[in-house]
């Protein structure tokens, strides 16, 4: 009995602190929820009141008139620009046109709206308040259309501070006119501008400024500089004031500065008229005798090569500077046409020669009958002598008969024997006639072959040459 008493005793104890603990873990746990209580209803009381104090800011608005500037008959209202491009392209060249998307923000101080609040914390308000206050009037002068986004509500960024000063940021998408000089293309470097401009307020009612920060530029690029068919380079800004009949206006103007890419260029046009500048070439090494076949070859090298050219300055505006890739083309068609010539050429002094040659022979025909009737002719004679020999003795009738012929043979030995007499002066201006004209006369027996020979070197190498000239030219004129 005396062992089970301290049993029961610590059994007791321990039954007590058990729970006192549990006491304790439920009164931490009802302040805990008391303090998150409270909390929360300081949080909600904070909250109703900045609604309150909201409201009672926007409850400046009932003697607010919107159709008024800031600072309406006292000085012009600064406007602070800047601007973040957030997409650029596609340009096209037809239309001499790029577009850009940009998020487009104006600052400006209107006294009117300044408040008081306990923490004194910027507002940011609904884009439906900006029908109740006052905005600039700006617009982009050169844009052929323009656009601002409202997926999937209207982007717009309104900011009201206490000292007055608002911030108006907008998501807009313009297509702007860029005039292109395109005497390089495509070796080009074209420069696009986006103007902005107040549309109503004069300089002395309103005037448009970069805003000046040291942490950041004023126009700032976030998207991919590496278009289809540019690269973007740099870019530049500036301010200035136009002059119109109805006044002077602020203008500010960005500068995009784009390298065309040369490569797309090379693929699609430099390197087709090169390959069909050398098939022409081909028919240098065909025989002249097969006609069919280099007329065929040249007549549908000068075709493709007109086509070409076509297809490539139909997607250009017509404009009438000679480009760069019009010289190239040019040369690529007169080498192809030079080579449809040259052919020609060959047809020609082919036919020419062997037409002169048949009359050669000819003529040689001619005189080796000639000759043989001569021949004849003389051995005639030949019997006529032995007959005079043996004609001694008869008669005058017989006599007179003999003399006739003596004298036919000598008529025919004077006729067949002319003589050839010439001063010295009138030999050498034949023999200087004969090799000035001799080509031309087809006298001289000139291999056509030579012709194509010559050619299977002059058109390559000249070729190569003009290249050489061509990409060093655009090139040094394109890096200046």
């Amino acid at each position: 009995m005396t062992k089970a008493r301290p049993t029961y005793a610590m059994l007791f104890v321990l039954t007590l602190f058990a729970v006192w603990a549990q006491g304790s873990e439920a009164q931490s746990g009802e302040d805990e929820s008391r303090k998150a209580t409270t909390e929360e209803r300081e949080a909600e009381l904070k909250r109703q009141e900045k609604t309150k104090q909201t409201t009672r800011v926007l409850g400046l608005l009932k003697d607010y008139d919107s159709r008024l500037r800031p600072n309406f008959g006292g000085p012009p209202v600064i406007v602070n620009v800047t601007m973040n491009v957030d997409s650029l392209g596609p340009i096209s060249e037809t239309d001499m046109s790029f577009r850009v998307d940009i998020s487009f923000r104006q600052m400006w101080y209107d006294e009117r709206l300044r408040f008081v609040t306990e923490d004194n914390e910027d507002i940011t308000l609904s884009h439906e308040f900006l029908q109740k206050i006052w905005v600039p009037d700006t617009y982009f002068p050169e844009s052929l259309s323009a656009s601002r986004h409202s997926v999937m509500v209207p982007n717009i960024l309104l900011r009201l501070s206490h000292t007055g000063h608002v911030l108006y940021s907008s998501r807009v998408t313009v297509v702007t006119k860029c005039p292109m000089d395109l005497e390089m293309f495509p070796l080009d470097t074209q420069k696009c501008d986006l103007m902005v401009e107040a549309y109503g307020y004069t300089t002395d009612h309103l005037q448009l400024q970069w805003k000046q920060d040291t942490e950041s530029d004023p126009v700032t690029v976030s998207c991919d500089s590496n278009l289809p068919q540019f690269t973007f380079i740099n870019l530049g800004y500036s301010s200035y004031n136009l002059t119109f009949n109805t006044g002077k206006f602020s203008d500010l103007e960005v500068n995009f500065y784009l390298q065309r890419t040369l490569l797309y260029y090379v693929l699609q046009t430099y390197a087709p008229a090169v390959l069909i500048v050398g098939l022409s070439w081909v028919g240098f090494w065909v025989d002249p005798k097969c006609i069919p076949a280099r007329a065929s070859l040249s007549i549908t090298t000068v075709l493709t090569i007109i086509t070409l050219m076509g297809t490539v300055n139909s997607r250009l505006p017509k404009v009438s500077k000679v480009k760069a890739l019009d010289v190239y083309f040019g040369l690529c068609f007169i080498y192809v046409f030079g080579a449809l010539i040259e052919f020609a050429c060959v047809c020609y002094f082919e036919k020419h020669f062997k037409t002169k040659s048949t009359q050669k022979q000819e003529k040689e025909k001619a005189k080796e009958a000639a000759k043989e009737k001569e021949n004849k002719n003389q051995q005639f004679l030949r019997t006529i002598d032995s007959w005079k020999e043996s004609s001694v003795g008869l008669d005058s009738e017989s006599r007179q008969t003999f003399l006739d012929v003596n004298f036919e043979r000598d008529g025919a030995e004077n006729r067949s024997h002319k003589p050839l007499k010439r001063t010295l002066s009138r030999q050498i201006s034949t023999h200087i006639d004969k090799k000035f004209v001799s080509f031309f006369r087809g006298e001289k027996n000139v291999n056509i072959l030579h012709v194509d020979n010559y050619s299977r070197v002059l058109f390559p190498a000249t070729f190569l040459i003009f290249n050489v000239l061509y990409w060093g030219y655009y090139y040094r004129a394109n890096e200046h």
